[in-house]
């Protein structure tokens, strides 16, 4: 049953990407990657840190950054979120608050009970959303750049 679950959670998102258009999966890809990049890296910390640890995980070697969130619903659910939202920021911050609540507060509890992760842990589900807050608005200011929408650099023409 909690293998189903982490499978679940791993390739169901890749799959809702054939109802998305080619051009944006291109156009959001990146600032996935940046967001998988940074998972990675919060993960690493986590686990340094004992804010929580996974005793259940989709193969033996993903104990730190686990395959099933960091590499599916997390980097799959941040090219959805940029597709609806992006150009739209308060929209965007909302649906980001959202989603960070239902992840702290409904995911967490879940992987608890499922004893996916342990019961220990010493990051509350408030400084997460606070460290996920600050994430998402890392990323859009990001995407933002990659577009071109701020920090353009003037082009300055010979005579």
């Amino acid at each position: 049953m909690i293998k189903l679950v982490l499978w679940a959670f791993f390739l169901l998102p890749w799959i809702s990407l054939i109802f998305l258009k080619n051009s944006a999966i291109r156009r959001y890809m990146p600032v996935a990657l940046l967001a998988t990049v940074i998972n990675t890296i919060l993960y690493q910390v986590a686990w340094t840190y004992d804010w929580w640890k996974y005793k259940e995980t989709l193969f033996s070697w993903d104990k730190v950054a686990q395959i099933h969130t960091v590499y599916g619903v997390f980097l799959v659910g941040t090219i959805w979120i940029f597709y609806f939202t992006f150009r739209r920021f308060w929209i965007y911050f909302v649906v980001n608050l959202i989603i960070d609540c239902i992840y702290s507060f409904g995911f967490r509890a879940l992987w608890k009970k499922l004893k996916i992760t342990t019961s220990e842990g010493n990051l509350s589900p408030l400084e997460g959303i606070i460290i996920m807050t600050i994430i998402a608005v890392t990323l859009y200011v990001y995407q933002m750049w990659q577009e071109g929408l701020i920090w353009r650099e003037n082009k300055i023409t010979e005579e």
